[in-house]
């Protein structure tokens, strides 16, 4: 079966456990790897959209711009990027 690559929210703490080698609440060691080498999202990022999708769309009509149409893949981290203009 193909891999898939998931985005998760889990309590700091215990990826912090699980960072440090000391939580063994979970069974599976691919899932405890996974998480253990994941990379964690900046603090207050911006939308993270599809480039590819924008580029593709550029690229066929060459006066199309960046809105807040294009598909959103995770929304902003407004907790932290509240008050951020653009």
């Amino acid at each position: 079966m193909k891999d898939v690559e998931l985005v998760i929210k889990i309590p700091g703490e215990i990826r912090k456990a699980i960072f440090d080698g000391v939580y063994c609440g979970i069974s599976d060691k691919r899932v405890y790897d996974a998480i253990k080498n994941g990379t964690p999202l900046p603090k207050g990022h911006g939308k993270l959209k599809d480039a590819d999708h924008y580029i593709k769309m550029q690229w066929e009509h060459p006066d199309y711009s960046l809105t807040d149409d294009e598909p959103t893949i995770i929304e902003a981290d407004k907790a932290e990027s509240e008050g951020l203009k653009c």
